[in-house]
């Protein structure tokens, strides 16, 4: 439900430049905590109330299955304009896809999902905006992406867990080198624990892993204990994840650090690869839901979706921009081939304006000039090269922006 303005009944949002929950009506502006969304205690002692089976109108047990099964959808009443707001079962907050108006679930706050910290949005759809148009600029970039309008631009809080891991690993780690003609192998063993502290993995199986990895770091010094009120105006999802997806996902990180680790203290500089590796993770059953703050844009592109994540803490951009192919291409190819032919060029006109007073002097200087041309050549290879390396990695990013199952996550919440 809508948590309204005690002065003028309108309601609030949360603006993450004040820092303070405001009424665009009246302009009055109150922190955050000291907000009493109205009607809550009525739907903290609603939520008390048993579920009851649709079909035969008995109540459900909570322990059973049942429950789960038919609470994974709510309809709610939006207080402002009356309609009907049906949410899924992970969602806590949205905004009414009528009015416009915020909506803020409690019982889905209030219970065993309410989170533990929250780390308030630090930048403002205008920030955002400026961060976009500073980005998005350049000729290959199609036109599309440089008129990001705010109403384009939707916040979402996603759910992390935080975690405290104690990780213990041996391994033999194998590099092959060549000293003159003859190639030797060296095994080395390391082993050891390291602790991971306030570690955060992300909770929500809707969004992509990869895409959401490479939103890090957030600002934590900004975290602060949960209060709904931070979620006025902005989308929320609860974390979807089963133990045993956190487990394994913390083991594979602490693995991979460890690894890493490991490897630093090997001084080879031939190519390095675990051939063994034993390991146990153990985590601290004292675990913290959060929410961080993530700014999404949905751009459509030749009926492609192109989904813009920007980290709603440090303006952090993740994404993979389309570009003109042809109109790239066209311009690595005349470069490269200036790198080529200019030089050419050149020496063959001084050749040409000697060639009246000694056809062989003449000849001689031009053939003399190639070895001076041969690194302008080679520059032209390396630069070409470049390109398709360039290439190849922006597409793989196109790709990540692509992503159906990021798009599918955002559109749910296009108002």
């Amino acid at each position: 439900m809508a948590t309204l303005c005690k002065n003028c009944g309108r309601p609030l949002q949360y603006d993450p430049l004040s820092k303070r929950v405001v009424c665009r009506t009246c302009g009055s502006a109150f922190a955050a905590e000291n907000v009493e969304a109205y009607g809550k205690k009525y739907e903290e002692e609603r939520s008390e109330s048993p579920a009851y089976d649709p079909n035969t109108g008995m109540p459900i047990d909570s322990r059973s299955g049942a429950v789960k099964e038919y609470l994974e959808c709510h309809i709610y009443t939006c207080n402002t304009c009356g309609g009907e707001i049906v949410l899924n079962g992970q969602e806590m907050a949205t905004t009414c896809i009528y009015c416009g108006g915020p909506s803020i679930v409690f019982n889905r706050i209030s219970k065993e999902k309410r989170p533990d910290f929250i780390l308030p949005f630090q930048l403002s759809r205008e920030q955002v905006m400026i961060i976009l148009n500073q980005r998005f600029r350049g000729s290959f970039i199609p036109d599309e992406f440089k008129r990001i309008t705010p109403e384009m631009i939707r916040g979402i809080y996603i759910p992390y867990w935080i975690v405290n891991a104690y990780h213990s690993e041996s391994d033999i780690i194998q590099s092959r080198e060549k000293v003159g003609d003859r190639n030797y192998t060296y095994y080395y063993a390391r082993a050891g624990s390291m602790k991971l502290q306030n570690y955060p993995v992300e909770a929500s199986t809707l969004l992509n892993d990869e895409s959401s990895a490479r939103l890090d770091p957030f600002d934590y010094s900004k975290l602060t204990y949960f209060d709904e009120d931070y979620l006025l105006g902005f989308y929320a999802n609860m974390s979807d994840i089963t133990f045993g997806d956190l487990r394994k996902t913390v083991d594979d990180q602490a693995t991979y650090i460890f690894q890493q680790k490991a490897n630093e203290t090997i001084k080879s500089v031939s190519l390095k690869r675990v051939t063994d590796s034993r390991s146990a993770t153990l985590i601290d059953k004292d675990l913290k839901l959060a929410l961080l703050p993530v700014w999404f844009v949905t751009i459509m592109y030749q009926g492609e979706p192109h989904t813009i994540l920007i980290n709603g803490s440090t303006g952090k951009v993740v994404c993979g921009l389309p570009w003109n192919e042809k109109k790239f291409w066209t311009s690595i190819v005349m470069i490269s081939a200036g790198f080529c032919i200019i030089p050419s060029l050149i020496a063959t006109l001084m050749a040409y304006s000697m060639i009246e007073q000694n056809a062989l002097l003449s000849l001689s200087m031009w053939m003399g000039m190639i070895p001076t041309m041969m690194p302008f050549t080679i520059l032209s290879l390396a630069f070409f090269l470049c390109a398709m390396i360039n290439y190849k990695k922006m597409t793989k990013q196109i790709t990540r922006t692509q992503d159906r199952a990021t798009f599918n996550f955002v559109r749910k919440r296009q108002g």
